[in-house]
């Protein structure tokens, strides 16, 4: 069974949506000074990748006519939690450089 066509065009919607997203969130400064090396390309790739993965959860739980909603939403949480809780995981079970 095929996709049909209007997936394909809301899959790379939800894709813009998710750059314009991790954008925002890098230009208000969400970024973790921990990410210096390519971190500015790290934060639009993680809102395109959690925007895509909230639209297809919409469209699977609530329908193609509600998911672009979830994609918004799915993309500003990751974009604004993931970051963080990377973070504290890394502060905590990361490897203990020692002076």
């Amino acid at each position: 069974m095929p996709i049909p066509t209007i997936l394909i065009l809301l899959s790379l919607f939800w894709l813009l949506l998710g750059l314009m997203i991790g954008a925002l969130a890098n230009a208000a400064k969400l970024r973790p000074a921990s990410w210096e090396r390519l971190g500015w390309l790290r934060m639009p790739g993680l809102g395109a990748l959690f925007a895509l993965i909230g639209g297809w959860l919409g469209v699977l739980l609530l329908g193609r006519y509600f998911a672009t909603g979830m994609a918004l939403w799915v993309g500003v949480l990751g974009v604004t939690v993931v970051p963080w809780v990377m973070v504290r995981v890394r502060a905590r079970y990361g490897r203990k450089v020692s002076e």
